[in-house]
């Protein structure tokens, strides 16, 4: 007998092709299971021990729960094999000790070496087109040329089968599987289909060392998506703390790098079903992986429902993106016609359908496939499909036999079958969502284990449920989600309410015990606690577990989620009391949300400013304590600060320092002092500013120095997430060195830059977008173009990866400039005026006034004098408007120039604009504004009776200088004294 063929019964092992057969069917099993058959094939009739088994099928020193493994690999073996453990007609258990094959084994039937391998039943009709792109791409990603395709249909079109075909193939090319999902019911789960790919790669059969090896070192950042990796991997390293958008980004980095490490042993093949029901942040993944695609050994599938109220705007975006970008293959699947669901009836009854009965059941079901399946299922278990003979009958007459119109009533009737308690378990699964655990539904039902296995494996074999593989926990999953939602419609409005509440004391039973097979917390379920709850009427935990999941989706960065999760919280609220808990729940919940809509809709938007003018107001109720108020206070400072509104934003801040050194944490204090500092640079105190960036560092050196010296009790630890949340080193040292380069000291400035870089660059290679915003400033302020242009790509691109709106209207603004500086005026004024427009548009105006300054220098170059005039007049007016004074001086010495190249004869004009930038800027110590004034005058007065006094001037503003003098600025002011 050849050894890579075994038959029993009428199975037929191919250990080569490791598939089961029964007569032509191809019998879906996993690798577990199906090497466990071919070990007890090998020793048939005798004992294998569970200890053998665990070392022949999981290896030795394999970090696995043996009990469970072998239990569950001999369940899905026998259901497999449809066998009985009390009347076992292949596996026996041995009491205590192991299990014995004990049925015969036969030769191959002839032909059966000819069959090729790989092979499945003709279930899947049609499709050969597609299926023949799919395979390619297999072969594609096989050469390192990785590929994405996405399979798009109506429900029950054939997606998922399709995409399982390609899945055999691969397997059969011994290529790595990665399977996950998208769910209804999990819209707030950030990333759920490469969450669920990462545990089941992490729950299978391997050493701790090895896991360790496989993860590298992305393992740290992949526990922040699964927590439970820090109990099976002791003592991995916390990730780094990181704002949003770098942490979404170095997150983002990590999942492919994961893939990619995965892929490189062997080829692979990656399959996200129902990407219409994916969060923000899986897309935004999904985009990362398809742009790095192209040279790794990885192809990716994914499925989606084409229906337009199935294409969320983000959806729409994304697949428009990687079309057009050409990073995708579109597979569009269609309805069957008349012939292929003939062909697809034959194959389910191994008999040929007479015309009449193929074209009632196309007339019933237009060709969808799930609408075939479900319905010949229907009639054949109803009798009303064959004749005494066993032949179809000529004509079904479905109407008048009153046979279901829709799916939907095709599967009420097949679950009205079940027994009552698994009736009852898939109701509360239908509420649970498409995939649900073995382990809530026995919390659920307090029932035992066999029972509640024996209600699903009825409904398995009903065809409603499939069992699903993730590793040490049982899974199960509608077969389809149309069952699902035929099952949940099917329940009144009170039972779905009591069947959500059961379902969530459930899942915090579960996470409040202690063994670690479980170490999902509340916190890391809270949006799906949320949701049960307040479907289930208990509206004052639901809005607590909307508070969590805010906070969780946002520490993600996944910005959309966390939108709607906030303002799911905020509609229940209205169904608590007028208290004191519900006040500190909506306080905190527009604290969670603040970063998240700042993100999306900008920090100075009015619905960040209506809510935190929500939280103020609150914070006046008795018993709210200071330190809400404080945060409340914070959050308005950057709205008038960014708005501006900086004398608003220069008073906020002063008692944010006041309430800190009252009452707050030395992290508190340095990040007052830094906020308050900045105010005072844009106001043009320039001095105090700097007093206060100081103040605030020395602080921040305080905060490092007991973090390294003393143990966390202390609250160091506390106090350094604070500042590394909140980025103020970073930004005390970029902010202070724009300052420095007002005062006069250039050089300075540039090296506060590289310090904030190494800050925020340390132990990550992750790029800060507003890092190199200012440095961007400041290098066009040092009037070095090449410097300021790379910096504003650098700024453009990261704004770009992270939905970074306002950084990126900067970027394109300061790019205009660079285009202006190039020659290419008009270009660059378009680009300007195009994304100051937006800048302007989001309420967000804070260098509005130096973008101005732009477009005015460049309409000049062109000699639109009065044109770029006006400019200059409506920086003025915002100036005057907004207090905000660090340009004041320039705007002044821009305007005298403008009216000189006008007209050389407005020369007493424009000496008194030049001599009200110098007298500005002497008044706010703006050294650099007035080396540029005094260079402008002492240009002016050349030739004239003034050129001496204008000489002295700008010889004694040089003089001042103690650096920088390989600048431009100093350089020209050098050449015009000697001159």
């Amino acid at each position: 007998m050849p050894n890579d063929l075994i038959q029993f019964d009428d199975f037929v092992l191919n250990r080569t092709a490791c598939e089961l057969r029964r007569g032509d069917a191809l019998v879906p099993l996993q690798r577990v299971p199906l090497e466990l058959l071919s070990f007890l094939l090998e020793r048939r009739g005798q004992l294998v021990t569970r200890k053998e088994i665990l070392e022949r099928v999981w290896g030795k020193g394999v970090f696995v729960d043996g009990e469970t493994s072998i239990n569950t690999a001999v369940r899905k073996l026998r259901r497999a094999l449809s066998d009985d453990p009390h009347a076992p007609r292949f596996v026996a258990t041995v009491p205590a000790r192991g299990y014995r094959f004990v049925a015969e084994i036969r030769s191959p039937k002839p032909g059966l070496m000819a069959r090729p391998a790989g092979s499945r039943s003709s279930v899947m009709v049609g499709r050969e087109d597609e299926l023949a792109s799919l395979i390619g791409g297999l072969d594609d990603a096989a050469a390192r040329r990785g590929r994405l395709f996405l399979i798009c249909g109506e429900p029950g079109v054939g997606k998922t089968r399709l995409a399982d075909e390609v899945a055999t193939v691969a397997a059969a090319k011994r290529m790595e599987l990665m399977v996950g999902h998208c769910s209804e019911h999990d819209e707030a789960v950030a990333y759920l289909p490469f969450v669920e790919i990462l545990e089941s790669f992490v729950e299978r059969p391997q050493s701790q060392d090895r896991l360790r090896a496989a993860l590298g070192p992305e393992a740290s950042e992949l526990a922040r998506l699964l927590p439970k990796l820090r109990n099976i991997l002791p003592g991995l390293p916390p990730s780094r703390s990181l704002p949003p958008p770098e942490a979404r980004r170095h997150l983002l980095n990590s999942v492919f790098d994961f893939a990619a490490r995965a892929a490189s042993t062997r080829p692979a093949l990656m399959i996200l079903e129902d990407i219409h029901w994916a969060d923000d942040s899986t897309l935004a993944l999904l985009d990362h992986i398809a742009r790095r695609l192209s040279d790794q050994p990885l192809m990716v599938i994914c499925t989606y429902r084409d229906a337009e109220i199935n294409i969320t705007p983000v959806l729409a975006r994304t697949l428009e993106d990687l079309v057009r970008g050409r990073l995708a293959t579109e597979v569009r699947i269609k309805r069957l016609p008349r012939g292929e669901v003939a062909a697809m009836l034959s194959s389910l009854s191994r008999k040929a359908p007479p015309e009449g009965v193929v074209a009632e059941i196309f007339a019933e079901t237009e060709g969808n496939p799930f609408f075939v399946e479900e319905l010949f299922h229907h009639l054949e278990d109803e009798g009303r499909l064959y004749d005494a003979a066993g032949q179809f009958r000529s004509k079904l007459q479905i109407g008048e036999l009153d046979a279901p119109r829709s799916v939907r009533l095709v599967v009420a009737r097949r679950i009205a079958r079940l027994g009552r308690l698994t009736r009852e378990m898939l109701a509360a699964a239908s509420v649970i969502g498409r995939f649900f655990s073995f382990e809530v539904l026995q919390v659920l039902y307090d029932d035992d284990a066999d029972s509640i296995l024996e209600c699903l494996e009825e409904a398995e074999k009903a065809g409603l449920l499939v069992s699903v593989a993730t590793g040490s926990q049982a899974r199960f999953a509608f077969s389809h989600e149309l069952i699902r939602q035929a099952v949940l419609g099917g329940l009144s409005a009170m039972r779905r309410q009591r069947l959500h509440l059961k379902v969530a004391d459930a899942i915090e039973q579960m996470a409040s015990m202690s063994k670690p097979t479980y170490a999902t917390s509340l916190d890391e379920l809270a949006a799906q606690l949320a949701h049960h709850h307040a479907r289930g009427g208990n509206p004052g935990k639901a809005v607590a577990y909307y508070l969590s999941a805010v906070q969780q989706l946002a520490d993600l960065g996944s910005n959309v989620e966390a939108i709607a999760m906030f303002n799911a919280g905020l509609e229940l609220l209205s169904e608590l009391p007028d208290d004191d808990r519900r006040t500190k729940l909506e306080i905190d919940l527009r604290f969670a949300a603040h970063g998240p809509l700042g993100d999306s809709k900008g920090l100075a938007s009015a619905e960040i400013e209506n809510s935190i003018d929500r939280a103020l107001a609150l914070c006046k109720r008795p018993r709210i304590n200071w330190e809400r108020t404080w945060w409340a206070l914070y959050n308005a400072f950057w709205v008038h600060h960014l708005r501006p509104d900086t004398r608003r934003a220069r008073d906020i801040a002063a008692e944010l320092v006041a309430g800190a050194e009252e009452n707050g944490t030395a992290a508190q204090i340095a990040e007052a002092e830094t906020s308050l500092a900045w105010a005072r640079m844009y106001a043009g105190d320039f001095e105090l500013a700097d007093q206060g960036f100081e103040r605030a560092w020395v602080h921040l050196e305080s905060i490092q120095k007991r973090a390294a010296t003393l143990p966390p009790p202390d609250g160091s630890d506390r106090e350094v997430r604070t500042i590394s949340q909140l980025g103020t080193p970073q930004n005390n040292r970029m902010v202070s060195g724009w300052n420095l380069w007002f005062m006069g000291y250039p050089d300075r400035a540039v090296e506060r830059m590289n310090v904030a870089t190494a800050i925020a660059n340390a132990g990550v290679k992750t790029m800060l977008a507003d890092i190199h915003g200012f440095a961007s400033y400041i290098h066009e302020l040092r009037r070095e173009p090449e410097l300021m242009k790379a910096r504003a790509e650098a700024r453009l691109r990261l704004s770009i990866e992270s939905g970074y709106p306002i950084g990126k209207a900067l970027s394109e603004i300061y790019l205009g400039w660079a285009d202006a500086i190039a020659g290419d005026l008009e270009r660059g004024i378009a680009r300007i005026r195009q994304y100051l427009s937006e800048v302007k548009a989001s309420g967000c105006e804070y260098m509005y006034d130096r973008c101005l300054s732009f477009t005015a220098i460049a309409l000049s170059r062109m000699g639109r004098f009065d044109e770029a005039l006006k400019a200059i007049d409506e920086s003025f007016s915002f100036t005057d408007r907004t207090g905000q004074h660090y340009y004041e001086a320039e705007l002044h010495r821009l305007r005298g120039e403008l009216l000189l190249a006008r007209n050389p004869s407005d020369g007493a004009q424009a000496e008194r604009c030049f001599r009200s930038a110098i007298d500005i800027a002497r008044e706010q110590q703006a050294r650099s504004w007035e080396l540029r004034a005094a260079m402008s005058l002492a240009r002016l007065a050349r030739g004239t009776k003034r050129k001496d006094e204008a000489r002295t001037i700008l010889a004694a503003t040089y003089e001042w200088f103690t650096e920088g003098f390989d600048t431009l600025d100093l350089k020209d002011a050098r050449a015009l004294l000697d001159g």
